[in-house]
């Protein structure tokens, strides 16, 4: 197994972050393992490096964040045409941590808990109709006081001359709007 930890990598979006990975691999040939290279544990922690490098350098932040395994196995895929040269079979490859930069964690936290007031607001709005179509269903009173001020906004806007007499009439243009 090889940890891939720490490795401050530039996104597509010219965002920095701090990851931490591992790699499951496994020695297939022993001799191709001593002979092609000093050290293999250290010669696949590069090409992991590497290998995520040029995966993240070609996503942006919010890419790599909705589908991390998909990086992973982009990855795997790279590191395996390297480590079959060296003898290695690449089981696995993993994204353990995702850092981010102090000031982009606020910025983050800060667009969340914007959206959650943005959510709550529409549901305190959504109750509000609700209770107020409930108060209108339940008196018919109150509903033709609706109707009226609706009236009188679309007469001020538009310039427009309700004249109401009779229930006749009146349901009459009631209907046309």
């Amino acid at each position: 197994m090889v940890d891939v930890s720490g490795q401050e990598i530039m996104t597509g979006d010219k965002l920095t972050l701090r990851l931490n990975a591992v790699a499951t691999y496994r020695v297939v040939d022993a001799r191709l393992a001593v002979t092609n290279v000093d050290d293999l544990r250290q010669t696949l922690y590069r090409e992991a490096q590497l290998a995520f490098r040029v995966v993240l350098g070609t996503r942006e932040l919010d890419q790599f964040l909705a589908d991390k395994d998909a990086v992973a196995r982009e990855v795997e895929g790279l590191l395996r045409r390297r480590a079959e040269e060296l003898g290695v079979e690449i089981v696995s490859v993993g994204v353990r941590d995702v850092i981010l930069p102090g000031e982009m964690k606020e910025l983050m936290n800060r667009v969340t808990e914007a959206n959650l007031i943005a959510r709550r607001e529409e549901t305190t709005a959504m109750r509000s109709q609700a209770n107020t179509a409930k108060l209108l269903e339940q008196s018919p009173t109150l509903m033709r006081l609706r109707e009226l001020e609706v009236l009188e906004k679309i007469a001020t806007a538009s310039k427009l001359n309700v004249v109401l007499g009779e229930k006749g009439l009146a349901e009459r243009v009631v209907n046309l709007l």
